[in-house]
């Protein structure tokens, strides 16, 4: 064997690793470019898998801008815009109508509680109140063509409010072609509307302007349990001579047209009934069935209106994508129940303490404010569960001395305003002619209601309970120029409207 032999150690060792190490720099950025390409990778495949924020906001709608202003829209309360108070004009005005100085007046303004009363004179332009008590000389010399009345110290109120009325629906003379007060087509009818029945020829508006009525609330009857949609009107005849014409801040979506979103969301107002009247469609439990079916629907469509607006609103349109805004013209009025904008006067047509019970309950079940129990006989029993009510107790209209004219009205007692205090008064025309709406008041008070609140209770407290306490019911600047000019105080038993006015305009004579 040879000196360059390899030795037999050397023939069992690993062959040698050939060429050149790497050094540690090199190996550093090897490493990190390999991170970065895995980061890249990474990103690129979790963005794949999310919502792309270029593509949504070249997928988003047409309609996107209208679709959020409708969402937005569904966050907002009825109420009137914050200069309201300061008009110069009202939308009811009729052009040519003289304005009005009535000088020399005891005016009860129906402020502070119904406390207020002031010695002065109250001007009428335009369809408004323009000034209360003393009238500066310069607002009288801007004007032309001034009537003047002079009270000679007697008493001015505002114009009267009968918050349950069938006026225009049950109408004088009462013929069977003049009968749209009930609908014989089921117990829930929330799409029914009374103004499509509003009879402009019903000789009771003349009869109740000459007892001080200037606006009542036109209410579907008590023959099902949900009624339809409730107006409130003005008992001036206009130069119109339509029911439309004569309405008083109908809801803007009346016509049925789209809606600016964006305009002040006006109230609105709905009937509803239980006990004895409804046994034509079943017994109190078939009635709260049919209330709480009605009510289910109207929850699932208000729920999915939610859904959709909480995608829409966080820029999710691939997930509502050839999907309308969800709405139903059958149920849209008990929708806005839910959403707290109408004003369910639901007058609640309810005698018996299980009526008020059962309405009390179905509130909180689906979460909705109730603004009055209308007859309500026995509401002065259970103060407490009207106290349980969804939103607070609402108001009480009853009338003063009208009982035991049937089984579920026996209990009721002439002391229960006294009782409630917090409570108006209403005629329900033509069960009593609204004509004699103060003498409800007058026997109100004569069974114990403060006079304040006996005044109050056909005025402000049921313009307050219909969500109109800015325009009607009162007596303040820039109030709808509605009054009532009377030959004694108001609470005695026999006083008369001298001159009503209602939007400026003189009734009597």
């Amino acid at each position: 064997m040879s000196s360059k032999d390899p030795t037999y150690d050397e023939i069992l060792a690993p062959p040698r690793r050939r060429g050149v190490p790497l050094k540690r720099p090199m190996l550093l950025a090897l490493c990190a470019t390999i991170a970065t390409l895995s980061l890249y990778a990474c990103n690129v495949y979790l963005t794949t898998l999310s919502h792309d924020a270029p593509r949504r906001v070249h997928r988003v709608p047409v309609n996107a801008n209208q679709v959020l202003r409708q969402c937005a829209a569904n966050r907002a309360t009825p109420g009137p815009p914050p200069d309201f108070a300061a008009r110069e004009q009202s939308d009811r005005f009729e052009p040519g109508t003289r304005p009005t100085l009535i000088k020399n007046a005891q005016i009860w303004t129906g402020a502070r509680n119904g406390t207020e009363s002031v010695k002065g004179d109250v001007l009428l332009s335009g369809g408004v109140v323009k000034g209360i008590g003393y009238i500066p000389r310069a607002l009288l010399d801007g004007l032309t063509d001034l009537a003047t009345v002079d009270a000679d110290g007697a008493w001015v109120t505002p114009g009267l409010v009968d918050l349950h009325s069938h006026v225009g629906l049950l109408s004088a003379p009462f013929l069977s072609g003049t009968f749209d007060v009930n609908s014989g087509h089921g117990p829930i009818l929330p799409w029914l509307r009374s103004i499509d029945g509003f009879n402009t020829h019903d000789d009771a508006f003349a009869l109740s302007v000459a007892g001080g009525v200037t606006s009542v609330q036109a209410l579907p009857g008590s023959g099902n349990a949900i009624g339809g949609q409730a107006f409130f009107v003005k008992l001036r005849k206009t130069s119109e001579r339509s029911p439309t014409s004569m309405l008083l801040e109908p809801p803007h979506n009346l016509n049925g047209s789209d809606t600016d979103p964006d305009a002040p969301l006006r109230w609105r107002h709905m009937k509803q009934a239980c006990g004895e009247n409804l046994r034509r469609y079943g017994n109190r439990m078939d009635s709260m069935w049919s209330f709480r079916s009605a009510y289910n629907e109207a929850r699932k469509i208000k729920q999915a209106q939610d859904d959709y607006c909480v995608k829409a609103e966080a820029g999710l349109w691939e997930d509502i994508a050839g999907q309308s805004y969800p709405d139903s013209l059958q149920w849209e009025m008990l929708v806005d129940v839910l959403r707290g904008r109408v004003k369910v006067s639901i007058a609640n047509h309810c005698y018996e303490e299980v009526d008020l019970d059962d309405i009390v309950r179905l509130t909180n079940e689906f979460g909705f404010p109730i603004a009055s129990f209308h007859h309500a006989s026995e509401a002065w029993l259970v103060p407490d569960v009207l106290k349980r009510a969804y939103g607070g107790p609402p108001a009480v209209a009853i009338f003063a001395s009208n009982h035991r004219y049937k089984r579920e009205s026996y209990r009721g007692s002439e002391f229960a305003p006294r009782v409630l205090a917090d409570n108006d008064i209403s005629s329900d025309h033509p069960v009593i002619n609204s004509r004699y709406l103060m003498f409800e008041a007058q026997q109100a008070h004569y069974y114990g209601l403060p006079p304040h609140l006996a005044l109050a209770s056909v005025t402000s407290t049921p313009a307050r309970a219909a969500g109109l306490s800015h325009r009607i019911g009162i007596l303040a600047e820039g109030a709808d120029a509605d009054v009532v000019l009377w030959d004694a105080h108001p609470l005695h038993l026999g006083a008369t409207p001298r001159q009503v006015w209602i939007d400026g305009i003189a009734q009597l004579g």
